[in-house]
C-alpha cells in the first residue's frame, strides 16, 4: 500500500534522524533491509501496523505522532488549551469543531 503524500514516511525519518541514525542502523536494529526504509521514507510504502509499531518503539515515538502528527506545535498548543477547560466548555468545543468538520466536508 502506498501513501500518495509519503505523510508517515516523512515523519519516520524525520525521526530517526532526530536520533542521528542512519537507514543502515535503523533497519540492522530491526532486522529489516535498508531497502525497505528507504521505500517506506522516500517512496510512499506504507508499513504493517506490526513494523510500525516495531519503528516507533526503536525510535521511542508514538504511532499516534506518526501517523496522525501529534507532535505538531498546533496540537500541542490546542491540547494544552484544552486542559485548562471545564467539562461544559469541552462539550462546546467538541459541538464546534464536529460543525466545522460537517461544514468543511460539503465544500
Amino acid at each position: 500500500m502506498k501513501d500518495p503524500n509519503n505523510q508517515i514516511g516523512r515523519r519516520i525519518k524525520a525521526a530517526r534522524k532526530e536520533k542521528n541514525l542512519t537507514q543502515e542502523r535503523l533497519a540492522e536494529s530491526i532486522n529489516i533491509s535498508t531497502n525497505y526504509i528507504s521505500e517506506i521514507e522516500s517512496k510512499g510504502r506504507i508499513p504493517s501496523f506490526s513494523m510500525l509499531t516495531t519503528i516507533c518503539r526503536f525510535l521511542n515515538v508514538s504511532v499516534d505522532d506518526i501517523i496522525f502528527n501529534t507532535d505538531s506545535d498546533y496540537v500541542k498548543k490546542i491540547t494544552r488549551q484544552l486542559s485548562l477547560c471545564n467539562e461544559k466548555q469541552l462539550e462546546l468545543i467538541n459541538s464546534i469543531v464536529e460543525d466545522i468538520i460537517r461544514i468543511g466536508s460539503y465544500e
